[in-house]
């Protein structure tokens, strides 16, 4: 079900959706009952195999001149990456705002992300925080998301840590950017990268929503008692994001700077160890200081991407592939890092 009728809103609220029926209703309720008012609401079900789009559609009839609904052709399931590419598609607004439908946007978001945006024109996209729930709404502890706006490298802060959100971006931005990577599970991280490394973000405190966890969440946070298969899973899926932006930046040299392709090397290493898969970690070891030789001089920024990535293990392969010149091995960035890591790890019992 749509309805055309050719307003062009500030905003364009996309909905991915994906059998979250039972979460749906409280999700558009807090859309609906945003104080900022010109927005539409562009919803993709994703060939949910529950009443998600009975849901969605029952909620087009009663806001007729401000949501449409969408569905791929036969009703098929095709993934959150096709069915992110598919919202941008049909949305018509100045702003590009996600919500997953499982999660809730606080009244007054949209209004807080596009004063934000109006007022810093420099700026191509806003992030921020949101309150942790439980599957029933009730409030947990901690909140999902950092504010990353300190750190030097946007980019290199999320290729170590994927936890950013909600966003509100400029869809002129997102039109340059490009599609999601089709067939990616983790897609949105792979394209916020690939965001950031275009235009500036930045961070807007006060937490603006609500993150929803339980047992079927398939955004980029697992749930509290996430089983070991589960976690598993997981990091296959966060390899595929980073093994899809190597390639890219080895098929076109101006996306990503050569240490920045170093990263996703180091980064797959880090996924490799927690999975039990040794040789394919070091591996992307060695990868990463072939892909950027400057690396290996650069102990000050290497221990810090160490610091961040906070295994003992791959600290010991990276450790191994320096060999032990006196240039590293005193250095004191990097023994700081060592000793800090192997506390850490200890103490977790990697």
């Amino acid at each position: 079900m749509s309805n055309d009728s050719g307003r062009i809103p500030a905003v364009s609220v996309c909905i991915p959706s994906y059998n979250h029926a039972r979460f749906l209703p409280a999700t558009l309720d807090a859309i609906f009952a945003q104080t900022f008012r010109d927005f539409e609401v562009v919803a993709v079900d994703d060939g949910s195999t529950d009443n998600s789009l009975e849901i969605l559609n029952e909620y087009a009839r009663k806001h007729p001149a401000m949501m449409r609904v969408f569905t791929h052709p036969g009703r098929r399931n095709l993934g959150a990456s096709a069915t992110d590419n598919l919202a941008i598609r049909r949305a018509r607004g100045v702003y590009w705002c996600s919500e997953d439908s499982d999660d809730i946007s606080y009244p007054d978001r949209i209004e807080r992300q596009v004063a934000f945006l109006e007022s810093r024109p420099e700026v191509g996209w806003v992030y921020g925080v949101s309150d942790f729930i439980d599957q029933e709404g009730k409030p947990l502890e901690g909140q999902y998301g950092h504010d990353l706006s300190s750190r030097p490298d946007l980019v290199e802060d999320l290729i170590f840590s994927a936890t950013i959100a909600p966003l509100m971006i400029r869809m002129k931005c997102m039109k340059d950017v490009g599609q999601f990577q089709p067939g990616l599970v983790r897609g949105e991280w792979e394209y916020w990268i690939r965001l950031a490394a275009r235009y500036p973000a930045a961070f807007m405190p006060g937490a603006v929503g609500a993150h929803r966890n339980h047992d079927s969440n398939t955004s980029i946070s697992l749930p509290q008692h996430a089983t070991r298969e589960r976690i598993r899973q997981d990091v296959r899926w966060s390899i595929e994001v980073f093994t899809t932006l190597r390639r890219k930046s080895q098929a076109d040299s101006r996306l990503f700077p050569l240490r920045t392709r170093a990263l996703f090397d180091l980064k797959r290493a880090t996924l490799h160890i927690l999975i039990k898969e040794r040789q394919e970690a070091q591996r992307a070891v060695a990868e990463a200081f072939q892909s950027d030789p400057t690396f290996r001089r650069d102990v000050k920024h290497l221990a810090r991407c160490l610091g961040q990535a906070g295994s003992l293990r791959l600290l010991a392969m990276v450790t191994r592939q320096l060999g032990f010149p006196p240039g590293w091995l005193w250095n004191g960035d990097f023994l700081s890092t060592a000793l800090r890591v192997g506390a850490n790890r200890i103490l977790r019992r990697e």
